[in-house]
């Protein structure tokens, strides 16, 4: 066993989920008695699931990292599941169906997020829509700009290419406290949008009503109308794990625009 404590990030791609991560360790836990790993794993987060589910969620999930990813052993070396307080996974909708076998029930999103609801035990999983770039999709203090708000699916393959054209910040490794704040007052005006509610939700509201499975049932709404509404998960992460402060801090409005930005969400 290690001597300190370690919280572990796990995700798909190796470019920009670490880039963010590393940003949200400089800006947001710079002083925590912690460490956080990055720990890729390589565009299976479903087949790390899939694992966990077949040992009857016997194995613990740093176990099964090791095992399957030979590549993480550098970082994993001397730790084991006893050392992390808290396991997270970030996972892009988009890229799903490809990971997903062909057999598999249509709801194993829905399984998946039951299985990851807890960072202390498997993990807790956080699903970004359509992906991870969708943190950098997003105007200051502006809910959306009607379409904007959504992907259709036929556009999927160019989401990358689209949310750099939108984006004022494409750069993940330079956001700082100041720009986050912005990144999350838009989260919580988009989820009154998701949830069609003229108002900014409040704090209550978020605690009551939004979690990451919640959000899916939403956003299959949305699917059926073939589009995604853009939604990043890393926000959300924040505000789960600093409450309500971090919420005052940063969401000021009242109001999503909707009216004035004439994009109901319909």
């Amino acid at each position: 066993m290690a001597d300190r404590d370690y919280k572990a990030f796990i995700v798909e791609g190796e470019a920009r989920e670490p880039l963010i991560i590393d940003n949200i360790s400089k800006v947001f836990f710079a002083h925590g008695n912690f460490k956080i790993i990055t720990l890729p794993a390589g565009q299976n987060i479903y087949m790390l699931w899939k694992k966990l589910k077949e040992d009857d969620f016997d194995t613990d999930i740093i176990e099964v990292l090791r095992e399957e990813h030979k590549e993480l052993e550098e970082q994993l070396a001397g730790l084991s599941r006893d050392d992390f307080s808290e396991v997270y996974l970030f996972f892009d909708y988009d890229g799903h169906q490809n990971n997903l076998a062909e057999d598999d029930d249509e709801n194993v999103l829905d399984q998946m997020l039951i299985s990851f609801d807890n960072e202390t035990e498997n993990g807790k999983l956080y699903i970004s829509y359509p992906m991870v770039e969708a943190l950098r999709d997003f105007e200051s203090g502006v809910c959306g700009k009607k379409d904007n708000c959504f992907v259709m699916l036929e556009d999927l393959g160019n989401y990358k290419f689209l949310s750099a054209e939108h984006s004022i910040y494409p750069q993940f490794n330079t956001y700082s406290f100041e720009i986050w704040k912005d990144v999350i007052e838009v989260f919580s005006m988009r989820l009154s949008c998701l949830v069609n509610q003229a108002g900014t939700i409040s704090y209550d509201q978020y605690v009551e009503k939004i979690n990451p499975l919640e959000i899916l049932k939403l956003e299959e709404k949305e699917i059926r109308k073939n589009r995604v509404f853009v939604l990043s998960a890393f926000p959300e992460f924040l505000l789960d794990y600093f409450g309500v402060k971090l919420w005052k801090t940063c969401v000021k409005h009242t109001t999503n625009f909707l009216e004035k930005q004439n994009c109901k969400n319909e």
